[in-house]
């Protein structure tokens, strides 16, 4: 009496029951693969980064790194008692940044404060791995020390290709606003104690020309002034650049930048009849 077709309710429940079983695993077996991959979505968004952030985490390791080499060939120097001296204190050996020309990352000031500024807290980050027992100020004295700046008189000048000016202002105008420009500059590179050396040299503003100090346009007796005004104690060294080929020989670029800078040096004998030497 029973239709061959037909079945018992409960094998028809049982059938529904494990195709429903069925969907709900393929269901958590499809959530549990989007979970996986959002998570390594997520990961992926922790790690990524532009290329701006990337570019200075790499520099700030390596600078940081080439100054605990250079602070640790320090104080093997010292402990043999052959580093170099300066007015009695001794001259520590360290890395010094120099702000290059305006097409590359680091020759404009803000971007070179940067770099330093990175790259102390960078080694301080690694003091506090190797010596943990040392006192933060003393790592942050050790990453000023051996972390600091070379600044270029021309190389800053070189932004005047880029400067621009007012319209509405003559050429002389729009030079001096720039000249207060890189004044302020300065001053702000010294105020954030970057500083470790300064290369003087001159050009037209547009080519790396190192010319003798008062040649080109740079302002450079004003910012030897300001440099004194700020305490700056370290070194000026003069880079005589197209001088050395077309003068008598590279001192000649030294005795012009004392001329320009009002510090006249006379040469005091020649060889003949004795004497020597030079004075001021």
């Amino acid at each position: 009496l029973v239709p061959p077709e037909s079945k018992f309710p409960t094998e028809i429940i049982d059938k529904q029951m494990k195709e429903l079983e069925r969907h709900i695993t393929q269901a958590r077996e499809a959530a549990s693969s989007q979970w996986a991959q959002s998570e390594e979505a997520m990961e992926q968004i922790r790690h990524v980064q532009s290329a701006e952030v990337y570019a200075l985490n790499e520099a700030y390791d390596a600078y940081a790194m080439a100054a605990m080499t250079a602070m640790k060939h320090t104080e093997n120097l010292k402990n043999k008692g052959m580093l170099r001296k300066k007015d009695g204190k001794d001259v520590p050996i360290a890395i010094a940044l120099e702000n290059l020309f305006p097409e590359s990352y680091g020759a404009h000031p803000d971007e070179l404060i940067k770099l330093v500024h990175g790259s102390r807290e960078r080694m301080v980050q690694v003091l506090k791995n190797q010596f943990p027992g040392m006192a933060e100020k003393e790592m942050w004295t050790r990453a000023e020390t051996h972390i600091t700046a070379t600044f270029d008189t021309g190389h800053l000048n070189m932004w005047r290709k880029y400067w621009t000016g007012d319209d509405k202002k003559s050429i002389a105008e729009n030079n001096e606003d720039f000249n207060k420009w890189m004044l302020k500059k300065v001053e702000e590179m010294v105020d954030k104690n970057i500083m470790g050396h300064v290369h003087i040299d001159d050009n037209q503003g547009y080519q790396d020309e190192h010319l003798a100090p008062g040649e080109g346009n740079t302002p450079i007796k004003e910012m030897v002034a300001l440099l004194k005004k700020k305490g700056y104690k370290g070194e000026l060294i003069i880079e005589p650049g197209a001088d050395y080929y077309t003068d008598l020989s590279g001192f000649h670029a030294v005795m012009k930048a004392w001329r320009y800078m009002d510090l006249p040096v006379y040469g005091r004998g020649s060889g003949v009849g004795g004497g020597g030497g030079c004075v001021g």
